[in-house]
Formats: structure tokens, C-alpha cells, sequence
């Protein structure tokens, strides 16, 4: 596992093991392919659940939509920071053959895939600030008006 040669996963050996011993060899490339497209758009939707959770913060909208976001952001931060800071679909990848598993690797320059975890953590961090904001305006708000 290159990519992740300092990060030993906790518990996601249990699964991609298993899982990578019992694929045949002929549709490793179209599984490794598939877990790569997963893995893409699992990190696009957070990266953008992030996003959207600090912009509706920045622009005081409160809702459903910035808490499903925030869900989304904490459930994933969840995983990641459970197995050791390593996704589980990346040492699947790399147990399917993959030089790098890690999707950041796959179309982002390795110094800012290195910081991936430091901007989006301050991304979420300054969201739950804006959103904190936010909410409290509109409590505010709400007592004047009453």
C-alpha cells in the first residue's frame, strides 16, 4: 500500500481482504475501475457538501439543507478518521492491483492532496461557525419580532 505507507487502516482490512482474495483475476481491472469511479464521486459529494454546508453558513440560510450536508460531511469524516485516517475503498484499490488507491492521487497535484484532510477540516470548521451564526440571528430574529 503506497499511498498510505505511514496509515495502517483499523478495520477496513476485514472487508477489501476478503473481498480482493475472491475477485477473479479477469474482472479486477473493470472492479478496480468501478471502486475508482466510486471513489471519485463519494470524494466529489462530500467535497461538495462541505462546500455547499459553508456557503449556506456564509449566506445565513438555516434548513435541512445545510444539516443533510453537514451529516454527509461528518458521517464520511467518520469512516475516514475511524480507519486511521485512510478511506477503506483505497487499500481495496491497491489490494485489486492499483499503484495508488487514494483518489486525490488520481487527478490532483500531490501537494494539495496531501492537504486534503487540513482544508476540508477548516472548511467544515468555519462552516459549523457560519451556520452557528446563522442560527442564531434567526433565533434572535424571531424573539424581536414575537
Amino acid at each position: 500500500m503506497s499511498s498510505n505507507a505511514t496509515r495502517t487502516p483499523i478495520w477496513s482490512q476485514y472487508i477489501t481482504e476478503p473481498v480482493a482474495r475472491h475477485a477473479p483475476a479477469g474482472w479486477r481491472p473493470a472492479l478496480l475501475t468501478a471502486i475508482r469511479a466510486a471513489h471519485t464521486l463519494i470524494f466529489v459529494s462530500v467535497g461538495a457538501a462541505i462546500a455547499l454546508f459553508a456557503w449556506d453558513g456564509a449566506r445565513g440560510r438555516t434548513g435541512r439543507r445545510p444539516v443533510a450536508a453537514l451529516g454527509l460531511a461528518l458521517a464520511e469524516s467518520a469512516v475516514y478518521i475511524s480507519n486511521n485516517q485512510v478511506c477503506p475503498l483505497t487499500p481495496l484499490a491497491e489490494e485489486l492491483g492499483a499503484e495508488r488507491g487514494a483518489v486525490a492521487d488520481m487527478f490532483l497535484p500531490g501537494w494539495l492532496a496531501r492537504r486534503i484532510p487540513i482544508v476540508a477540516s477548516s472548511a467544515l470548521v468555519l462552516g459549523l461557525a457560519l451556520n452557528l451564526r446563522a442560527a442564531a440571528r434567526r433565533r434572535r430574529d424571531g424573539r424581536q419580532r414575537g
